[in-house]
């Protein structure tokens, strides 16, 4: 159980970049269905949601995101895969960019609203 445990907060760290990314869209679609349309940027403020609780836990995710770099390095070297560990980190971190930049439904721009 412990091996499972340590595999499933591994790929938690590692992919921590696309969870964000995760969470804004969940955020994005609740906050859509408590207002009864889709949350549109410049009209609808995503800090008027839940007391903008979400917003202040999607800024910390965010910033999660870029600063768990030095501990996907870490355990990369505790468990002898540095190169497999910086490669999904990579690959997470490219394709929530790229998700990011698309701004597919002005999510984004939502968001940064």
């Amino acid at each position: 159980m412990g091996k499972k445990l340590r595999t499933c907060a591994d790929a938690v760290v590692c992919g921590m970049p696309l969870i964000s990314y995760g969470y804004v869209l969940l955020f994005w679609l609740l906050a859509s269905a408590a207002s009864g349309r889709w949350a549109r940027p410049s009209l609808d403020d995503p800090t008027d949601f839940f007391s903008g609780i979400p917003q202040v836990l999607g800024d910390l995710l965010m910033v999660l995101s870029f600063s768990v770099a030095p501990l996907v390095l870490y355990l990369g070297y505790r468990r002898g895969k540095t190169a497999v560990y910086v490669l999904v980190y990579g690959a997470c971190l490219v394709a929530s960019i790229i998700l990011f930049r698309l701004d597919i439904l002005h999510i984004t721009a939502w968001i940064a609203d």
